[in-house]
C-alpha cells in the first residue's frame, strides 16, 4: 500500500473514532446532566408537596376522610397517589401499570427515587412517609421526564447526521492534505530514479524547514557526493584509459629502435665496434622502455608531479635521443642537424626522451625531409627549438594540436597509426619541467616547437 493511501486510511480511521467518542460522551454527559436537574427538581418539589400534605393534615382537625385526598392531589405537582399506614392505596392519579412495590422500602425520615417506563412515558418517582398527629400517610409522586428521553434521542439523531457530513469533509480536507504532504516525497522517488537512470545532476528543490525539507537537503548531499564518486571513478578509468593509450603510443618509438638495431645486426656483417653500439642501444631503449612504462603510470593515471629533474649535457643528451632514433630517421631517410650551445639543462631524462621523441615523430607524420634542433642560451631559459620542413598548419589548428585524441587529418593519423595524444602527454611532460611548448607554424612550409629550460653553465662546466 502506498503512504498516500496509508495516510489518508490512517487520518481518517482516527478521526471517525476521535467524532464517535467524542459525540458520545457529549451526549452521555449532557444526558446525565438532564437526569441529575431533573432529580433534584423532583426532589425538592416533593419536599415542598409533604409540607403541604402536612399542613392539609394539620387543618383538618376532624381527621383526614379518603375524598379530602383526592382533592389535595390537585394541589399537589405531578401525579400523585396515598397509601394507608398499613401501605393499602387510599388514591392515586397515576396509570394502573405503575409498580408501587417501592412503597415497601420506605420509612422514617426516608424517602425512596426510582424511575419507571409505562408505554412511551418515562417518570421519576419519590415515595415518602408523611407523620402528623398521629396520621401516617405515604406520598408517592411521579414526575413525566420524556422530554428528556427524547431529547437524548434527538440529539443521537442530529450527531449521527453531523457525523457523517464532517467525517466527509474531514476526508475530503484529508484527500487534499496527504496529496500535498506526499508530493514531495513522491518528488524525491522521481529524482532518485533519474539518478538511477545515469542524471546524477539532478537535484531537488526544497523551501520548508521541516523534516522533508532536511530529507531533501539530504537528498541533494548524497546526489552530490554519489556524482562526485561517479566523477572520480569516470576519471578513473579515463585516465586507465589515457595510460594504456600512450604507452602503447610510446612503445613505437624504442620498439622502432629497437627492432632497427635487430635487423641491422642480422641482416649486415657490421664490425665489432657497430655490433658493440647496437647491442647497447637496444639494451638502452629495453631499460628506457622499462623506466618509462613505470613513469607514464605516475605521470598519466597518478597525475604525479614531483618528478625528480637532473642536470644533464645538452649535446649528449640529444646525442643518446637521436641515436636511437637513427633506424626510424634512415628508414624515412630524413636527416637531423644539431646545432646546440654547450650547457646543462634540468631535466627528467626519460619524460625529456619522450618529449622529444614526440616532436619529431610528428615531424616525421608531416612529411618532412630535414629536422634541425637548435640550443641557443638567454639570460634566463635555455631554449629548444625543433624545426621540419613538413607540411605545417593552419593557425586556427595550433590552439588545439595538444588536446587529447585531437588530430589535424583523421585519415591519414589512421595509416600512420596515430591516436593524437602524443602532443597531450608531451604538453604534460613539458609542465612537469616548468614550462610549456610554443608552437609556429606556417602551411606548406613547416613548423617550429620552442620549448624554455632552466640552465647551468656549459659542457664543460661553465
Amino acid at each position: 500500500m502506498r503512504l498516500f493511501a496509508k495516510f489518508f486510511l490512517c487520518t481518517s480511521f482516527v478521526i471517525s473514532v476521535a467524532l464517535l467518542l467524542s459525540g458520545y460522551l457529549l451526549i452521555t454527559l449532557s444526558h446525565e446532566s438532564a437526569i441529575t436537574r431533573e432529580t433534584e427538581r423532583a426532589l425538592n418539589q416533593f419536599q415542598y408537596d409533604r409540607f403541604t400534605v402536612q399542613a392539609s393534615i394539620i387543618s383538618n382537625t376532624e381527621g383526614m376522610p379518603h375524598s379530602a385526598f383526592s382533592r389535595l392531589s390537585s394541589e399537589l405537582s405531578g401525579l400523585t397517589a396515598f397509601f394507608s399506614e398499613d401501605k393499602q392505596l387510599i388514591y392515586t392519579a397515576l396509570p394502573l401499570q405503575v409498580d408501587f412495590s417501592l412503597i415497601e422500602n420506605v420509612y422514617e425520615n426516608t424517602h425512596v427515587l426510582e424511575f419507571q417506563t409505562i408505554g412511551d412515558a418515562t417518570y421519576i418517582i419519590v415515595c415518602g412517609r408523611i407523620t402528623q398527629r398521629n396520621i401516617i400517610v405515604y406520598l408517592l409522586i411521579a414526575n413525566d421526564i420524556s422530554t428528556v428521553i427524547s431529547q437524548r434521542e434527538q440529539m443521537m439523531q442530529s450527531f449521527v447526521q453531523i457525523y457523517f457530513l464532517t467525517l466527509l469533509f474531514s476526508m475530503f480536507m484529508i484527500l487534499i492534505l496527504s496529496a500535498f504532504i506526499t508530493r514531495p516525497i513522491k518528488k524525491i522517488n522521481k529524482a532518485a530514479a533519474e539518478i538511477s537512470q545515469g542524471r546524477y545532476n539532478e537535484r531537488l528543490k526544497y523551501l520548508s524547514t521541516d523534516e522533508l525539507g532536511e530529507l531533501s537537503n539530504s537528498f541533494n548531499l548524497m546526489a552530490e557526493a554519489i556524482e562526485e564518486k561517479i566523477y572520480e571513478l569516470s576519471e578513473n578509468a579515463r585516465k586507465k584509459e589515457d595510460f594504456v593509450a600512450n604507452f602503447a603510443h610510446e612503445l613505437k618509438t624504442p620498439l622502432t629502435s629497437v627492432i632497427g638495431y635487430a635487423d641491422m645486426l642480422y641482416q649486415k656483417e657490421l664490425s665489432k665496434s657497430q655490433i658493440k653500439d647496437a647491442s647497447w642501444y637496444i639494451l638502452n631503449e629495453g631499460l628506457r622502455l622499462e623506466a618509462l612504462s613505470l613513469k607514464l603510470m605516475d605521470l598519466i593515471v597518478l597525475s604525479k608531479q614531483d618528478f625528480v629533474l637532473e642536470e644533464m649535457s645538452v649535446e649528449e643528451l640529444f646525442k643518446d635521443i637521436l641515436g636511437s632514433l637513427k633506424p626510424m630517421l634512415d628508414d624515412k631517410n630524413i636527416l637531423v642537424y644539431l646545432s646546440t650551445e654547450p650547457a646543462y639543462i634540468n631535466v627528467e631524462y626519460d619524460l625529456f626522451k619522450t618529449l622529444v621523441f614526440n616532436l619529431i615523430d610528428n615531424a616525421v607524420k608531416a612529411e618532412c625531409k630535414r629536422v634541425d634542433i637548435v640550443g641557443k642560451k638567454n639570460e634566463q631559459y635555455y631554449n629548444i627549438s625543433i624545426i621540419d620542413n613538413g607540411r605545417g598548419m593552419k593557425v586556427d589548428e595550433l590552439e588545439r594540436i595538444t588536446e587529447a585524441f585531437y588530430t589535424i587529418d583523421k585519415s591519414r593519423s589512421r595509416r600512420q597509426h596515430g591516436a593524437g595524444i602524443g602532443l597531450a602527454l608531451v604538453a604534460k611532460i613539458a609542465e612537469i619541467h616548468g614550462t610549456k611548448l610554443t608552437f609556429e607554424s606556417i602551411e606548406s612550409v613547416g613548423t617550429t616547437v620552442k620549448i624554455d629550460l632552466s640552465y647551468k653553465g656549459s659542457d664543460s662546466g661553465e
